[in-house]
């Protein structure tokens, strides 16, 4: 009984406010090497670690790698993390949405920088220190990367664990290591009526942290931002549903190390929002609801729970009830 009330309950909550897709991406695809292509010998030789690289004792390459995976059956995890250096020789094609939705990437290392000769797969890795990705730029094919965490046998395919479980230890990519600037802030438009209290997106992003994954604030803030990027799902929440799902950053100017999510959430009064338009990149807004750490994402509680208190979208403004 208590089984079919949490399933009922889970599609009324779909029916009403849609949901957000929260599993992480698919499972290797067809292209993936196999392990029983894995020659005898590494050929053609690993390409040397470039110069002043960070590579831990013990770091497996390649080959290595994968020849671990091979002793193993299908399915099988190792006990312990690994280090696993090499090239990156191809991106999988939902890379880049994995690192925009989620902040891990999915792509393919090479013993050699120049030949995909045999390629273990970077499956669903994290940033440094296990931090989450935040631009697309940070992962590029060429980047010699060490990856860190256990290591699988997946139908074949020798690959991390995915869902984050592991991460990019060093990338010589110079904009991978993104330094977070807590100064950056983009003034208040002027005018604006800034509640008492508000909080930057720093200080929303800290607040959840602190909280820990899966927990939320017993009380609603107010969180201040500037719009730069839409969910993939916002255009059909808002015609659906009537919320929006949204990133802020502190600052308009295109800088995203730091973003703060508004999850599902209404107009201004707490209202549908009834129009694409009155939610777009650029927008200054403001937002109100409790806050959640979901997962590691910094984010207001969704359901239609938290609504977009101030904007200065003019669409936002004309639409209001």
């Amino acid at each position: 009984m208590r089984k079919s009330l949490i399933l009922l309950t889970s599609m009324v909550a779909l029916v009403l406010f849609g949901c957000k897709e929260r599993a992480y991406i698919d499972a290797p695809g067809e292209n993936s090497h196999n392990l029983d292509s894995i020659p005898a010998a590494a050929n053609p030789l690993p390409t040397p670690d470039p110069e002043g690289a960070d590579v831990p004792e013990g770091c497996l390459d390649v080959y290595e790698a994968c020849k671990l995976c091979k002793t193993m059956a299908s399915g099988e995890t190792t006990d312990e993390s690994y280090y696993v250096k090499g090239w990156i020789s191809r991106l999988d094609s939902k890379n880049e949405s994995g690192i925009t939705d989620y902040g891990n990437a999915t792509f393919y290392i090479s013993a050699n920088k120049d030949v995909e000769s045999m390629a273990f797969e970077a499956y669903q890795v994290m940033g440094k220190d296990g931090k989450k990705l935040v631009d697309v730029g940070q992962v590029q094919v060429g980047d010699f990367v060490v990856i860190y965490g256990q290591i699988m046998n997946y139908n074949g395919t020798p690959e991390t664990v995915g869902k984050g479980a592991a991460y990019i230890y060093y990338s010589n990519n110079p904009d991978f290591d993104i330094k977070i600037d807590p100064t950056r802030l983009t003034p208040d438009p002027e005018g604006v009526n800034v509640p008492e209290g508000c909080l930057n997106v720093y200080e929303a992003v800290e607040l959840c942290e602190q909280l820990g994954s899966g927990k939320t604030t017993t009380e609603e803030y107010y969180v201040k931002g500037w719009i730069c990027r839409l969910d993939s799902k916002n255009e059909s929440g808002i015609t659906s549903y009537g919320n929006a799902t949204f990133y802020i950053a502190p600052t308009n100017d295109g800088y995203t190390a730091v973003t703060f999510e508004a999850y599902q959430v209404y107009g201004m009064k707490k209202k549908k929002i009834t129009n694409v338009n009155q939610v777009a990149v650029g927008d200054y807004v403001i937002l109100r609801g409790k806050l959640t750490n979901y997962n590691g994402t910094a984010e207001t509680v969704g359901q239609g729970k938290s609504y977009i208190y101030y904007s200065n979208n003019p669409n936002m403004v004309s639409g209001r009830r």
